[in-house]
């Protein structure tokens, strides 16, 4: 079945580059949740731990735990809310902003080197395949999401 062989290809090319991601964020002794959760501070700078444990699925306690081992590292900083100075808002500091800025370069370097011997042609195709490839798993959530209402 030639359509499990390219699925199970596409999963190990995803284990490949995840591997080659951890390494990076291990040379900051942080993990994926690290890295994740900091991406979401990038993105919304004005939100505090319980809006991240809601965004990111997890308890308050696993962030809190997260934010501590952050804050420790010197990746991000505690700053009051204006609108209610008992909850803190998380911000990146520019430690955290060039760790962040520094994997995702080594990840667009990875992406560029992954490509290698590709023509500009071989890529326009294999990213139209991709692209039906996604279409069709969105039919698929989009089917069992609406089963589960």
């Amino acid at each position: 079945m030639v359509e499990r062989e390219v699925a199970m290809q596409l999963k190990g090319i995803q284990h490949k580059v995840g591997q080659m991601m951890q390494q990076k964020i291990e040379e900051y002794g942080l993990t994926f949740g690290h890295l994740h959760l900091m991406m979401s501070v990038e993105k919304y700078p004005d939100k505090n731990q319980k809006f991240f444990a809601k965004e990111m699925r997890l308890t308050e306690g696993a962030i809190s735990g997260m934010v501590k081992h952050l804050l420790k590292s010197d990746m991000l900083e505690q700053i009051p809310l204006e609108t209610d100075m008992r909850f803190n808002r998380l911000v990146l500091t520019e430690k955290g902003q060039l760790m962040i800025d520094d994997c995702k370069e080594d990840l667009y370097v990875k992406y560029r080197d992954m490509f290698t011997d590709f023509s500009e042609d071989e890529l326009i195709e294999l990213n139209r395949y991709l692209s039906k490839i996604n279409k069709n798993l969105d039919s698929m959530n989009k089917l069992n999401n609406e089963k589960n209402l």
